[in-house]
């Protein structure tokens, strides 16, 4: 009943098979050093030309925000000001980056998420058009059921009893996985998450989300550590670390081998150092 790994002299901690798998966007599906720092420099230049802060204020002021709320944007919002988020995210993202210059598309990264024959969603604090312009440059739109970004987050916390009106919901705060648990209909525990951030992991894991650290040293990868149940450099790793997740690429796309997954509650069979992983095959129901 477990998904174990398979680095020789890693965590060898065995993980429940999940019955959802969910990512994080930015810095998790792909890594590119640009683009956290023309968004860094428009967060700034934001702040200075629309909010009125001064240019000796902004660095420090958004590391306090950031830590404290999660994000930038979250921090300002909670501190009084009235953003319209749009704007926001058109002067922040699309409308400052270069999409077809930053990102390119990632066979291996799509043949990897093709293999997993489990349903996988995005969970990213980026607006919806950021979003769709990354997975379309990466060649792995389809590669997931759904997407909870942003504006979706916002709208679905007031139904799940969630004031947003002087807030932003959003990636470390524990209710939002909460939220998109509920929507998912699956409990915290059958959920393995992957996230670049310390933070969001450990708040997920905290709820009983299996975690996947993403974008750690290459000598720490395989490791476990407090708030992660394993530690990737980048999510090409995950073939080796736990192979029996995956099938054979484009299984997930081919409806007549659904049958030959191991479905959630059943046993995926970890491949040894130097083998080939194996997957127990089970009925579908």
């Amino acid at each position: 009943m477990t998904v174990g790994s398979g680095i020789p002299g890693k965590h060898q901690g065995g993980l429940k098979v999940p019955k959802v798998l969910l990512f994080d966007l930015d810095d998790t599906l792909y890594r590119c050093h640009k683009i956290p720092a023309i968004v860094k420099e428009r967060i700034s230049a934001y702040m200075l030309q629309k909010l009125g802060y001064k240019a000796e204020e902004v660095a420090a002021k958004t590391t306090e925000l950031y830590l404290s709320h999660g994000t930038t944007l979250a921090g300002l919002v909670a501190s009084g000001h009235k953003i319209d988020f749009d704007d926001w995210h058109e002067f922040v993202h699309q409308g400052a980056l270069d999409y077809d210059t930053l990102l390119h598309p990632d066979p291996s990264l799509r043949d990897i998420l093709c293999s997993i024959d489990l349903p996988k969603y995005i969970l990213t604090n980026a607006n919806r058009v950021h979003t769709e312009l990354c997975l379309k440059r990466l060649g792995i739109s389809d590669c997931f059921q759904g997407m909870f970004y942003f504006e979706n987050v916002m709208e679905m916390a007031p139904q799940h009893g969630i004031d947003v009106t002087h807030s932003v919901l959003c990636k470390p705060d524990p209710r939002t996985y909460t939220v998109v648990c509920e929507l998912l209909g699956v409990a915290a525990h059958d959920v393995l998450f992957f996230d670049d951030s310390i933070r969001n992991v450990a708040s997920a894991h905290s709820l009983g989300m299996m975690t996947v650290l993403v974008g750690v040293p290459p000598e720490k990868s395989g490791t476990r550590g407090e708030g992660y149940d394993l530690a990737l450099p980048t999510l090409h790793q995950l073939p080796d670390a736990l192979p029996a997740l995956l099938d054979q690429p484009g299984l997930v796309h081919d409806d007549s081998l659904h049958h030959l997954h191991a479905g959630p509650g059943e046993t995926l069979a970890t491949a040894a150092s130097g083998s080939q992983p194996s997957v127990v095959a089970v009925p579908a129901s």
